[in-house]
């Protein structure tokens, strides 16, 4: 029994010690202390208590229990507190030992004063400056990053501008169009083209000249008003937003020019400003016949050399004989007129048409021309091949220098073209390695034609040169006849109409601008249109005898153009219906004053399927492109 309770004492004891261990450390910290028992120990130790309270039959004391209760209250209501103490028995060798373990900070927010004291800490008041600072930096990269990426993104490429002349018909004037036969008349005209829409205006028969030619390129004939009157009417077509071109023809001068006077007398530096050559000698019936150097001939069938009695040669001449060919084998001649083309920029042209610059250079070795395969009679200018005379590959030489004289005084904005038709062979070679020939055109079948051409040869001219020239001029009045002078005044409105929206540029008369007065206003309107300047072109013939082309640009949001011109001279109901893009109802926007009667074109749609359209009329509609 002793036995027993002694050993009841000592477990007791070590359980008091615990409490006083645990208790004391509440005291010593403030802090309540969680008992852990390790599992194995503290059911041992639980049994072993139970056994003994059986064994001896008797309960533990009163201060035991209330020393207990105590303790475990004590767990219980500081269970929560930051810190806890965690108790373990350790059985060695049959001896309990007990280790007294700090358990880990519960995780719990800091108190306001404890907040102060790292608020004004240096070392934070400094971290969060840098924090602060780092925060923005980052935002700032990360703005500019964006705006980077916006600015060096691939961008879908804007449309080129257009320049005005190709924005605007180019109408041709002269000082005869004027009411009084001069510049200032021109003034007016200039007013009413404006209405009209007309930007660009080319001018001709400026320069002073006799019956024969021009006897100096950088004087207007008096008897127009001069060099002031041309200068306040450029004044007045910028006042409208105008520009004006001059036409020239750098082939030749007449024989009173004072370069081919003292050329003739062999005066420097004008000695080779013309082409001159010694003649060849023969013999015809025991005499000494002088001929001409070689075989070429004039465009009026004529040898195209003229003896000169003074300077004892012969000069070139591949027009009138007394309109010699100005030697452009000579760069001093190049410069020369290069100097004139300056003279008259810095007056306020735009810009110039050329003629005839398809002669300008000439084999320097005088070769015959070879004969032609055209069955000709010889002496027929047609009878030779003027590969010698004609379109040499050279003239580019010759081009290119003015063109970039034009194009620098003008900032990019300037014309420089030709009035005359050019091969799809000579363009290439003159375009090959840059643009040096603006609007290129091959309108023979526009400036000879008259009533009656037909659907499939305006068709032919048309898509023959597009791919050539995407952007061409076309020229309705040839050199010999006028268009109204080939054709009654209404065909010759409805072929004008006809060719306002084709891609490139009309080159017109001021009656052409006139006659359909309402009609061509609303047609050269529509030519700053996104459809106009950059839509697509497709062509057609319809009935056989209606030529059609669309014109249309899914890019714009803009309606579609249609244009139909009826070379037949039937009435006829056209199905349009299976071009591409074109919707199932199509609106009248424009048409030739001969197209229908007044009673009949109040009707503003139509469907697609069934367009009337008169005999030699032209109807322009639009449409909501389909995609």
């Amino acid at each position: 029994m002793e036995s027993g309770r002694d050993n009841v004492e000592v477990k007791g004891a070590v359980k008091e010690t615990v409490a006083a261990a645990v208790s004391a450390t509440l005291k010593v910290e403030g802090n309540s202390t969680n008992v852990v028992v390790g599992g194995n120990d503290k059911q041992q130790l639980d049994e072993e208590e139970d056994d003994m309270g059986k064994q001896n039959g008797e309960e533990l004391d009163e201060g035991a229990q209330e020393r207990m209760l105590s303790n475990e209250s004590a767990a219980k209501i500081t269970s929560n507190e930051k810190t806890a103490t965690e108790v373990k028995f350790i059985s060695e060798n049959g001896d309990a030992k007990i280790d007294i373990e700090t358990i880990k900070e519960a995780i719990s927010g800091m108190s306001k004063e404890e907040l102060m004291k790292f608020a004004n800490d240096p070392f934070w008041i400094k971290m969060r400056w840098a924090l602060f600072i780092l925060f923005w930096l980052l935002w700032a990269a990360m703005l500019a990053g964006a705006v980077a990426i916006i600015v060096m993104a691939p961008k879908c490429s804007a449309p080129e501008p257009k320049k005005i002349w190709e924005e605007s018909a180019i109408v041709q004037l002269d000082p005869s169009d004027s009411p009084n036969n001069n510049l200032e008349g021109l003034e007016s005209i200039l007013y009413d083209l404006k209405g009209q829409h007309i930007k660009a205006i080319s001018l001709s028969s400026l320069m002073k000249e006799d019956a024969n030619g021009v006897v100096d390129f950088k004087v207007v004939k008096p008897e127009i008003g001069g060099i002031v009157a041309l200068e306040n009417l450029i004044k007045k077509a910028k006042d409208n937003d105008q520009q004006i071109f001059l036409e020239l023809d750098p082939n030749h001068s007449s024989t009173e020019h004072p370069w081919f006077k003292q050329s003739v007398e062999r005066q420097d530096p004008f000695t080779d400003y013309y082409v001159w050559a010694d003649g060849t000698t023969s013999t015809d019936s025991g005499k000494e016949r002088r001929n001409p150097p070689n075989n070429w001939l004039s465009i009026y069938s004529e040898s195209a050399w003229e003896w000169n009695e003074q300077r004892g040669q012969y000069y070139l001449h591949q027009f009138n004989k007394s309109q010699p060919d100005l030697n452009y084998n000579n760069p001093a001649v190049v410069k020369e007129f290069g100097d004139i083309l300056t003279h008259w920029l810095k007056l306020g042209i735009s810009g110039f048409r050329l003629a005839n610059t398809q002669y300008l250079k000439e084999d320097p070795q005088l070769h015959d021309e070879a004969r032609s395969i055209l069955p000709v009679e010889s002496g027929n200018y047609l009878s030779l091949t003027h590969i010698y005379t004609r379109d040499r590959p050279e003239n580019i030489e010759v081009l290119t220098q003015w063109q970039e004289i034009v194009h620098n005084k003008t900032d990019g904005k300037g014309l420089f073209s030709l009035q005359d038709d050019i091969g799809a062979d000579i363009l290439q070679v003159y375009n090959e390695k840059k643009t040096v020939i603006d609007l290129p055109q091959s309108s023979h079948f526009l400036t000879t034609a008259n009533a009656s051409i037909n659907a499939t040869v305006l068709r032919k001219g048309i898509t023959q040169w597009l791919p050539i020239a995407p952007w061409p001029a076309w020229n309705l009045n040839g050199k010999q006849h006028a268009l109204r002078q080939r054709m009654p005044a209404e065909i010759a409105s409805s072929v004008t109409l006809m060719t306002m929206l084709l891609p490139g540029t009309p080159i017109l008369r001021l009656n052409d601008t006139m006659s359909a007065k309402d009609a061509f206003a609303t047609l050269s309107s529509a030519r700053s249109s996104l459809t106009f300047l950059y839509g697509e072109t497709t062509t057609r013939i319809v009935n056989g005898t209606v030529f059609v082309y669309a014109r249309s640009w899914l890019k714009s949001g803009n309606p579609g153009y249609l244009v139909a011109y009826q070379t037949g001279d039937d009435q006829a109901v056209i199905d349009l219906s299976t071009i591409q893009r074109v919707s199932e109802e199509v609106s009248i926007f424009a048409h030739s004053p001969n197209y229908l009667g007044q009673s009949e074109i109040s009707k503003t749609k139509w469907p697609s399927n069934a367009v009337p359209i008169s005999p030699k009329s032209t109807v322009v509609l639009t449409f909501v492109p389909k995609e």
